[in-house]
């Protein structure tokens, strides 16, 4: 599945407040015991069936819950099964429904302490980033550490902090067996890349995100891409096109399989980074 991305969604915010039916999708298997469970197009969040409790990376926004519970009943699985929450970063749209869900099943939640302060500090910028989404304040059971994995049944999730898009950004690997071969494969979500934190308009404007981060992002490009990732999956699907192959995945066939997704995405995000900061100083000049 060679690298390809698409077009953001339209008008996503306004669709996923006021009608979110409108871009869901049903769940599907990515990966062998992992599956995409968000219920609609725009955030992504995974299900990882560690053999003794599930896991699940990110809620998006409270609005879009109902279709991420539905998700995770017509995978078979009960939202109680689920025992741990790990959230990305601290953006509304990827841990608005955070409260919602550790409520309804019970599970230890995790965030980076960076992005939790952030919360703290600046939940204009956050957790109540667009009054279009109800995102509920939340508080993280436990803190990522770069060298302790998260362990729950025989799955073990490395977390990385990866700064940039906002100062606590958390990217998550874990390793799956296939069971129809027995080849492992390493899964690998990266906590964010959007360049629309990334840029000195945002900067002027944030009360924490200083310039400095972009340039730790555009620094950990070639080390993170750099990580062997035979599966990579997107927060926002339209980041890594995976939607396109929704409900295709067989053990025997793998779809998603392509270790060369991983650094040609991070690539074209650094790439995107770059040319919004070029944009911008053009613009400049010729206002100036």
């Amino acid at each position: 599945m060679p690298f390809r991305c698409t077009k953001p969604t339209p008008h996503a915010v306004q669709i996923m407040t006021s009608a979110p039916w409108k871009l869901a999708v049903k769940p599907f298997q990515v990966a062998p015991r992992t599956y995409y469970v968000s219920g609609q197009s725009w955030v992504g969040a995974y299900l990882i069936d560690t053999g003794d409790g599930l896991v699940l990376i990110d809620t998006a926004i409270a609005e879009s819950a109902y279709l991420l519970v539905d998700s995770i009943y017509q995978l078979g699985y009960r939202p109680q099964d689920i025992k741990k929450i790990l959230i990305s970063h601290a953006h509304v749209d990827h841990c608005g429904g955070a409260a919602l869900m550790k409520e309804l099943t019970g599970a230890e939640l995790y965030m980076s302490r960076e992005d939790y302060d952030f919360m703290q500090k600046a939940p204009e910028e956050t957790i109540e980033l667009d009054p279009r989404m109800h995102g509920w304040h939340f508080e993280p059971d436990r803190f990522y550490s770069d060298d302790e994995p998260v362990e729950l049944g025989d799955v073990s999730i490395r977390t990385l902090l990866t700064p940039g898009h906002t100062i606590g950004c958390t990217s998550f690997f874990w390793e799956v067996a296939n069971p129809a071969n027995g080849e492992r494969y390493v899964c690998g979500m990266h906590g964010g890349v959007g360049a629309n934190t990334m840029n000195d308009e945002y900067y002027q404007k944030s009360k924490v995100l200083t310039p400095d981060l972009r340039e730790r992002f555009l620094a950990d490009v070639e080390k993170v891409g750099s990580i062997h990732v035979d599966i990579a999956l997107p927060s926002h699907p339209n980041q890594i096109a995976i939607l396109d192959k929704a409900g295709t995945y067989r053990d025997e066939e793998q779809p998603y399989l392509d270790p060369t997704v991983w650094g040609d995405f991070l690539r074209e995000r650094a790439r995107q980074v770059k040319e919004w900061e070029k944009t911008a100083a053009d613009v400049h000049k010729v206002i100036a």
